[in-house]
């Protein structure tokens, strides 16, 4: 399969610390992908090496085809909001967005207002940068990143500290850029139901390291509610699960089984297994919200903001 971009045992070490630590990961045309670390989990670094401002300790990059000293010639091709935009406040929209252009060669006043009507703000390009709202920069800053056409967008916590109104205009504009424009992106955020929203496939980073990869309909399998049986012979329920015509469940361990389905025939599950001699030790309904698995698997809060 070819990727856009692919990760290799990527490191970057400061002193003794690892900031990352041998993440490897590969992102495919067209998706969006988002990234899930708490507080210094190595989000930002990873996100820097990838866009070329921060070398590596270890390992490579490979970005269209090209890695090592080569993915010099298509960094261009990339497009960045890390950390905070990087707006002069008594500038307007328009002059800020005419001076990315200028350095990219670009000489186009239309050019400049097709980007402004991507994000919402082409009735607010005369106003000046220091009188816009938080929601509004980083619509801004999302536009400073789209100049020169990047196929690949970096956005790191580009909805932290928004009202609602701004989290639902940077998650329409992602999907339009996405859907519409087809740019592929990779977005960090410890909001994680807005990222359920938009993300294609997550990555769960924790002190550097990359612990888990996991598809959105993976995540919503695991999160939503189930029937959860303990049992001591799981391969003799399954038999039973086929008769009475359940289809949508999964053997969790050795003695767990899950059913996504018919949540209301718990009674009717128990009656026929125990009418076939098979020993239940318990039998409940269980959910688990997005926070409670990412602390599952990290022993961390995701409210923390990340690096």
């Amino acid at each position: 399969m070819d990727y856009l971009l692919s990760v290799q045992n990527l490191s970057k070490k400061y002193s003794n610390q690892f900031a990352i630590n041998n993440i490897s990961l590969n992102l495919k045309k067209g998706e969006i992908y988002g990234l899930i670390g708490k507080n210094g989990a190595g989000k930002t670094t990873l996100l820097k090496i990838i866009s070329g401002l921060v070398k590596p300790s270890n390992g490579d990059v490979a970005l269209f085809d090209y890695s090592g000293a080569s993915r010099k010639k298509v960094l261009s091709r990339i497009g960045t909001l890390i950390e905070a935009p990087g707006l002069y406040s008594n500038l307007t929209a328009y002059d800020n967005l005419k001076l990315k252009c200028l350095c990219l060669g670009i000489n186009d006043p239309k050019y400049i207002g097709s980007i402004l009507e991507i994000v919402g703000l082409e009735g607010e390009s005369n106003k000046k940068v220091k009188q816009y709202s938080l929601g509004m920069k980083q619509r801004l800053g999302i536009a400073m990143a789209l100049v020169g056409e990047p196929d690949l967008l970096l956005l790191d916590e580009p909805i932290n500290g928004l009202d609602p109104q701004g989290i639902k205009d940077v998650r329409d504009i992602v999907l339009k850029l996405n859907k519409e424009y087809g740019i592929t992106m990779i977005i960090s955020s410890h909001i994680l139901d807005e990222l359920l929203k938009i993300v294609d496939r997550f990555g769960i980073i924790n002190d550097g390291r990359l612990l888990k990869e996991i598809s959105k309909a993976e995540l919503k399998e695991i999160c939503c509610n189930h029937i959860e049986i303990n049992i001591e012979e799981p391969k003799k329920a399954i038999v039973v699960l086929d008769k009475l015509g359940f289809n949508n469940y999964k053997v969790i361990d050795n003695h767990t089984i899950n059913i996504y389905e018919r949540l209301n025939d718990s009674g009717l599950i128990s009656m026929e297994l125990y009418k076939n001699d098979i020993s239940i030790n318990s039998i409940s309904i269980e959910s688990i919200s997005i926070e409670d698995y990412f602390i599952h698997l990290t022993g961390g809060n995701i409210d923390e903001q990340s690096n």
